[in-house]
C-alpha cells in the first residue's frame, strides 16, 4: 500500500511540474466550474400540504430534482442559514394536543433524507430561524403559543403565550426580535429573543397571516387575509404607520416576501390569483402579475431577480420575472402547495 501510494504521489507531481505553464488557466477553469456548480446548486424548496411531499426544484433548469415524502401535512418552510438543510412545519389532524405528529423536520438538501426531528408544540404552522441558525420559532396555530426551540439540542426552551391563533412569525435581520401574527385577535406579539419573553402587542387588520422584515429592520409588514390589506410597521415604535389596501380588499392576502435590496414587498393574494407589488418607499401598490390559482406562499431569489409563488389550485408554482413582471415558466409540483423557499 505504501509503494503504491509512493508512486501515485510521484506521478501526481510529475504531472504538476509538466503542466506549469498552463496552471493559470487551469486555476481560472477551475474557479468558473465551482462558479457553475454554486449556481447549479440553487434549489427551490415547496411544500405540498395535500400530497404531504417536498419537491425540490433546480432553480436554473427548473427541472424536479426530487420528491420527499413527509409522514404528516407540510405548511411552514424555510432553509437553514447555510442552505444545507431544509425545515419544514408538520402537523397531524389532532386538535388542541401534541402528538409525534406535530414537529418540524429537517431535511438534508443533497440526499433528500429526514435527518433532524425538533419538537416544536401543537400543530405548528409557520416558523422562523435566527439567522445565527441556533434556534426556530414555531406558531403553534390550535393553541396561543409560540414555542421556542433549540435547534442543536432539539429541545423547547420557551413556551410564550401570545394571540390567539398564532400563524405568522418573522426574526428581525439582528436576531433580536421574533414578530408573532394572531388571527383571531388581530394582534402582532413582540417576543425579546435575549429573554425569550413577550414585550409586546399591537393590533392590526383583521385575519393577519404572514410577517417579513425589511432587510434593515427598520420595518416589518404583515398580510391580512379578511382586511385584505398590507400592514406597514415602525419597529421602533411597535405601531402601523401604513395600511396599504389590495385587490379592492378582496383578495385574501397571504404570504409574502421583501426584496433583497428592501425596495419592494410581494404579497400572495390567494383568491385574486395575483401578485400585488408595493413600493416600499410610498407604500403603495405598483404593479400586479397574475399567476396560477390561489397563490399561498411566496419567495424571492436572493439576487431578487426572480420571484415564486406556491399556486395552490394548480399544484404548480409560478416563475416571475421580477424586472418585465412577467410569468415565464409554471412548475408541476404536488397536491396544493402551500410554501416555497429558495436557497439562500
Amino acid at each position: 500500500m505504501q509503494v503504491a501510494q509512493l508512486v501515485t504521489q510521484r506521478i501526481y507531481i510529475s504531472l504538476v511540474r509538466a503542466m506549469r505553464v498552463a496552471g493559470l488557466v487551469l486555476i481560472l477553469f477551475a474557479v468558473a466550474a465551482e462558479g457553475a456548480r454554486a449556481q447549479h446548486g440553487s434549489v427551490i424548496a415547496v411544500s405540498n400540504e395535500l400530497g404531504h411531499t417536498i419537491t425540490l426544484i433546480d432553480a436554473n433548469s427548473l427541472k424536479v430534482l426530487r420528491t420527499i415524502p413527509v409522514p404528516q401535512r407540510p405548511r411552514g418552510i424555510e432553509f437553514s442559514p447555510d442552505g444545507k438543510r431544509i425545515f419544514v412545519a408538520l402537523s397531524d389532524p389532532q386538535k388542541n394536543v401534541q402528538t409525534p405528529g406535530d414537529a418540524i423536520v429537517s431535511i438534508d438538501v443533497a440526499s433528500g433524507d429526514i435527518n433532524g426531528v425538533f419538537p416544536a408544540g401543537s400543530d405548528p404552522e409557520r416558523f422562523a430561524i435566527t439567522p445565527d441558525g441556533k434556534r426556530l420559532y414555531a406558531a403553534n396555530e390550535d393553541g396561543s403559543w409560540t414555542s421556542a426551540t433549540d435547534i442543536a439540542t432539539r429541545r423547547i426552551v420557551a413556551t410564550l403565550v401570545v394571540g390567539i391563533e398564532p400563524e405568522g412569525v418573522a426574526v428581525s435581520p439582528d436576531g433580536r426580535w421574533v414578530y408573532v401574527t394572531a388571527e383571531t385577535s388581530n394582534s402582532v406579539s413582540v417576543i425579546d429573543a435575549r429573554a425569550n419573553k413577550v414585550v409586546a402587542n399591537f393590533l392590526v387588520d383583521v385575519r393577519p397571516r404572514a410577517v417579513a422584515f425589511s432587510p434593515d429592520g427598520r420595518r416589518a409588514y404583515v398580510t391580512a387575509e379578511i382586511g385584505g390589506t398590507l400592514s406597514v410597521i415602525d419597529t421602533k415604535t411597535r405601531s402601523v404607520i401604513h395600511t396599504i389596501p389590495l385587490e379592492g380588499r378582496q383578495g385574501k392576502p397571504v404570504g409574502l416576501a421583501v426584496s433583497p435590496d428592501g425596495k419592494q414587498i410581494y404579497v400572495a393574494n390567494g383568491t385574486a390569483n395575483a401578485v400585488s407589488i408595493v413600493d416600499a418607499a410610498r407604500n403603495a401598490v405598483v404593479g400586479r402579475i397574475v399567476v396560477g390559482k390561489r397563490p399561498w406562499g411566496i419567495a424571492v431569489s436572493p439576487d431578487g431577480r426572480t420571484i415564486y409563488s406556491a399556486d395552490g389550485l394548480s399544484d404548480a408554482i409560478s416563475v416571475v420575472d421580477a424586472r418585465s413582471r412577467r410569468v415565464t415558466a409554471t412548475v408541476k409540483v404536488g397536491r396544493q402547495p402551500w410554501g416555497v423557499a429558495v436557497s439562500p
